[in-house]
């Protein structure tokens, strides 16, 4: 009976080895549609993820911004010289150094990303240094408080919809493409072991290992978004993603039954046997 009901529902989750070597042999729509739901999900929970620890301080930076503050020609017009922390969290923090003369950690850094608007430039400074932009000078604009405040509210909200839906797409085509560079060693290694699954079985089975990687990164980033961890745990979770999933996808290939493999047709082998 557990045996009708698992051939009735089909492949349905990649978390062990068997669920993981049933993908081989459903439909390519559903490995595409679990990709797409959980694409989506990630999406969705990125979009959580910024509002919980970016967009806190950027609501807080600006009623702090002066009355006006042009950049002009590629350099920012600051009317007080002084270095300025606009706002604050573990996360982010948004700081201002209006002079050219460097000022060595002037005000500090105890974000793990921190966002200095320069004279000429803006950089960004994390735990593996810094990088550094200068203005483009046919820039116009004025980070003043009105101006800036307008203009957060005007994109806030397609700001969050171009991230959510350009992480589904990249992580769709990330996946399409690895599950294609891992298809030959898949069907290589399955035939090496004696349980060979085919081409499209081979991405099939890709895809759903993917699926498992993409778990670890996603509850790293839920973790680091809650405070759960800090900077080092969210880098730890997206470096052992990629090895998870091999590691699955070997799991997956080993727990197909010896000898098994698709049935061609006009081969002379009984499915039923």
């Amino acid at each position: 009976m557990r045996e009708r009901l698992r051939r009735f529902i089909g492949a349905w989750q990649p978390f062990t080895g068997v669920g993981l070597a049933a993908f081989a042999d459903a439909q390519t729509s559903r490995v595409c549609g679990f990709q797409c739901v959980a694409a989506a999900g990630i999406g969705i929970l990125l979009v959580i993820s910024l509002r919980l620890a970016w967009f806190p301080v950027i609501e807080r930076a600006l009623p702090n911004l002066p009355e006006s503050a042009p950049l002009l020609a590629g350099r920012l017009h600051w009317p007080d010289p002084a270095p300025v922390r606009l706002a604050e969290n573990s996360w982010l923090g948004w700081v201002v150094e209006p002079t050219a003369v460097p000022i060595p950690d002037a005000l500090g850094q105890t974000a793990d990303i921190q966002l200095q608007l320069r004279p000429a430039s803006v950089r960004i400074r994390g735990i593996f240094g810094h990088l550094e932009q200068p203005y483009p000078v046919t820039w116009r604009a004025d980070l003043g408080r009105i101006p800036a405040m307008a203009t957060w509210n005007a994109w806030r909200r397609p700001v969050m919809i171009l991230v959510g839906l350009g992480t589904a797409g990249a992580l769709l085509l990330s996946w399409w493409t690895l599950a294609t560079v891992y298809l030959p060693f898949v069907w290589l290694i399955s035939r090496v072991a004696g349980r060979p699954i085919s081409a499209l079985g081979s991405w099939r089975m890709a895809s759903a290992a993917l699926l498992v990687g993409a778990t670890v990164g996603t509850i790293g980033i839920a973790a680091y978004a809650t405070g759960a961890v800090r900077l080092p745990g969210l880098l730890v979770s997206q470096v052992l993603h990629l090895p998870v999933g091999w590691i699955w996808l070997l799991w997956g290939i080993l727990s197909r039954p010896p000898g098994t493999g698709p049935v061609r047709r006009g081969s002379g082998k009984n499915p039923f046997a």
